[in-house]
């Protein structure tokens, strides 16, 4: 029998532009076209065309494309389906999208149709982003700046004219809040409960929100200020607005702080601010490895941490003590049992597997995993990464223990957030499988809306391929996984564990304890009992 060779053609619109998150939906679309083996529909920049390379969709007229350009492919079994093919999905893309609900063509309109209206999501270019939210602003309106790519100086110009108004400027990157109930951006469906979390970190909010909603806590706000906040050039500006914000509604009784390490004179002033004009019970989360020191006057309502999962723990037994049994039986292993786990998943390791890869869609936990691995496996290499010498000098090829975090600019120009487009992922797993020194793969799955709607299931295939490239090699790879999502979001949390499990791999309730398993089977033996409770007691509780 003669076997078809796969056909793959390209088509170059010129300047045609369409929203990544557009571009994956006529994706989905196009390979569920007659004929059709894959297909794909992206932006022709750089990263977009080194990718369509590996999976056998570019062709010498693709390569031609600029980042402006829309670069249309597919693969077929003959050159006579693929042009019939490409005819059909140029005529998708060039159909006018449906709109769902209502729409306007301009701030104005919209304000004049919802004159209640008192919030505004931006996203768009930040190039474009600053009129858009001075208008915003200019009709009295609150602000959840999605937008990437602001400068500092207009963010400052922003933040500062929100504030003589009595405003909030939430962002730029901002991209998840719970606001009246409602989660805004890539938010989940959570319990309404009585401690409000104010974020510069927008998986770290969600980790932190939905442990608490699925402790049965709940939330009753999450504000996300976007990572620039904390710098020295903006100085926490929407970070004191929201406590403040939280220390009058009479819903919220426990206020939780998430970031990365603030510059110094934003972290004094935010705990300064803390001392002088509050008295609510508050958590701070200033991920990293460094202590903070919390003010004395303040040590009988203010609990400081340094990761998500002791955030989490800290403001779960802040409202009632009672429940802190439940929660460490529900969200804990003892160090003795994250040592049996960690060993039946090394059972079949060879002695060359000694690396952890971390792949992760969000920065927050994969910067968490580094502080942690920092602590027990010492030097790990990112592209973003703790120390400036650790960084990746290639962010598509780890080195050594690498923890990368593939919702960085390099991999999302022109292209989906990872936690919407599973394609980066898939390939980067299976590439990790084939190194013989890879001992444990780490990934976080994300669940909410604006997530992809099967993230679990997206997976499972480049997992099982994981698997036989390692077993071809004499290998196997342990596959960790932490889902984070709650059982009501568009993709069940249990759902989403159960295929997971199916599929071989390892879950765990929280990500710290699962980038402390990866340290425990990377260095099987080597870990000693004093550094795995120097780790309980400096990273998952408080001080």
């Amino acid at each position: 029998m003669v076997r078809k060779l796969a056909t793959a053609r390209n088509i170059v619109k010129r300047n045609l532009h369409r929203d990544s998150v557009q571009l994956l939906r006529l994706s989905e679309e196009a390979r569920k076209i007659q004929g059709v083996k894959d297909a794909a529909l992206v932006m022709g920049t750089q990263t977009n065309k080194e990718i369509l390379a590996k999976l056998g969709l570019l062709t010498e007229e693709g390569k031609a494309a600029s980042a402006s350009d829309m670069l249309l492919a597919v693969r077929t079994d003959s050159e006579q389906e693929a042009d019939r093919c490409l005819r059909e999905v140029e005529q998708m893309v060039l159909k006018p999208p449906v709109t769902k609900g209502r729409s306007y063509y301009s701030l104005e309109a919209a304000v004049r149709a919802m004159p209640e209206a008192n919030l505004a999501i931006v996203s768009i270019p930040g190039e474009y982003a600053r009129d858009e939210v001075l208008r915003a602003l200019e009709s009295g309106m609150n602000v959840l700046l999605f937008s990437d790519h602001v400068t500092p100086e207009v963010e400052l110009e922003l933040k500062q004219l929100a504030k003589s108004k009595g405003l909030l400027v939430m962002g730029p990157g901002a991209g998840t809040s719970f606001i009246g109930g409602k989660a805004l951006g890539f938010g989940n469906v959570l319990r309404r409960g009585r401690i409000g979390i104010i974020a510069a970190a927008g998986t770290g909010l969600q980790e932190v929100s939905v442990l608490l909603s699925e402790a049965g806590l709940g939330v009753s706000a999450g504000l996300g200020t976007g990572g620039g906040d904390v710098k020295n050039k903006i100085g926490g500006i929407t970070i004191l607005q929201c406590i403040d914000a939280l220390e009058r509604d009479p819903e919220t009784d426990v206020v939780v702080i998430v970031s990365k390490p603030p510059d110094s004179d934003v972290r004094s002033r935010v705990l300064h601010h803390i001392a002088s004009n509050t008295r609510k019970r508050f958590v701070t989360c200033f991920l990293g490895q460094d202590n903070y020191e919390i003010p004395p006057a303040m040590h009988s309502r203010v609990r400081g941490t340094k990761t998500l999962h002791a955030a989490f723990f800290e403001a779960a037994q802040a409202p009632a003590d009672h429940i802190q049994t439940q929660i460490l039986n529900r969200f804990t292993f003892s160090p003795d049992e994250l040592v049996s786990i960690a060993n039946k998943a090394a059972e079949r390791l060879t002695r060359t597997q000694k690396y952890i890869r971390g792949l992760y869609t969000g920065g927050t936990l994969g910067y968490e995993t580094l502080v942690i691995l920092g602590h027990l496996v010492g030097k790990v290499y990112s592209n973003t990464p703790l120390e400036p010498e650790l960084k990746l000098v290639d962010s598509y090829r780890s080195l050594k223990d690498s923890i990368v975090d593939l919702g960085e600019e390099e991999f999302t120009a022109g292209r989906a957030h990872p936690m919407i487009d599973p394609t980066i992922r898939r390939m980067r797993l299976i590439e990790e499988a084939k190194d013989p020194e890879v001992a444990v793969i780490l990934m976080d799955i994300m669940l909410g809306y604006g997530s992809h709607p099967d993230p679990a299931g997206a997976m499972l295939g480049a997992i099982e391929e994981a698997r036989k490239l390692a077993e071809a090699g004499g290998r196997t790879i342990p596959i960790f996984a932490h889902v984070c999502g709650t059982e009501n979001d568009p993709q069940p949390r249990s759902e989403q564990e159960a295929k997971l499990k199916h599929a071989g791999a390892y879950l765990f309730p929280t990500n710290a304890l699962m980038a402390v398993a990866g340290a425990l089977v990377s260095r099987r033996g080597s870990v000693s009992k004093y550094s795995l409770d120097e780790v309980y007691s400096n990273y998952l509780r408080g001080f």
